[in-house]
């Protein structure tokens, strides 16, 4: 065995480089604010109408029943703020197909809610809108489950992890009226709301079609 010790060699010697990225796509709605309170009023009427799921990957909170509240009288006034800007994201991956939306749901977390780490399986894009939260009422993280690397990792710079988005978690920048696109073979979770106020989102699922673009 060799002790491996600081060595002299050059820097303009050695390149560094970082394989296999995940794309991440985010944007935010323009005037989000004009829109926010109906938005939210619409989610809290379309929920005494429709029971909810008690459990798939929330614990605890309220998730429609319905995967496709995009055809709901009441998000039609929403519609040509949400739709374009949606598919504006998909043209950022460059897929060269047709992508359609093929399932949308609304999202309520009370106090104390919180979502398990999970996947989208059965699509090829998934997106989240937050319409109402705060860092308090719960994060929404990226999780590497893959585990790749983890001890190598684990004794790495924190500085040099975070530069590189290296870490095993990572909490995106958004905020009210933000979109997320990103694989949906990605791992993700929402952290426990430790506020009095609910948390509210929308999640949605896009496949990609066999007919090419252009």
């Amino acid at each position: 065995m060799t002790v491996l010790k600081v060595s002299s060699v050059p820097k303009k010697q050695i390149r560094t480089e970082y394989l296999f990225p995940s794309q991440l796509v985010i944007g935010d709605i323009e005037n989000f604010e004009t829109i926010q309170q109906g938005l939210i009023d619409w989610i809290y009427q379309y929920k005494e109408k429709d029971p909810g799921i008690a459990k798939i990957s929330n614990k605890g909170g309220w998730q429609s029943v319905s995967k496709e509240v995009y055809s709901d009288p009441g998000f039609a006034k929403f519609h040509d703020q949400i739709i374009p800007f949606i598919t504006k994201l998909v043209d950022e991956f460059h897929v060269g197909k047709q992508a359609q939306l093929t399932q949308m749901w609304l999202n309520i977390n009370g106090p104390h809610s919180y979502n398990v780490s999970h996947r989208h399986p059965g699509c090829e894009l998934s997106g989240c809108m937050w319409v109402k939260q705060t860092p308090e009422s719960g994060r929404f993280v990226f999780d590497d489950m893959d585990y790749r690397d983890a001890m190598l990792r684990t004794n790495t710079d924190k500085e040099h992890l975070m530069k590189n988005k290296m870490t095993p978690e990572y909490v995106p920048n958004y905020k009210d009226g933000s979109i997320a696109l990103f694989p949906a073979s990605l791992s993700h979770r929402v952290e426990i709301n430790d506020t009095s106020e609910d948390r509210i989102s929308i999640a949605f699922n896009i496949k990609l079609m066999d007919e090419q673009i252009g």
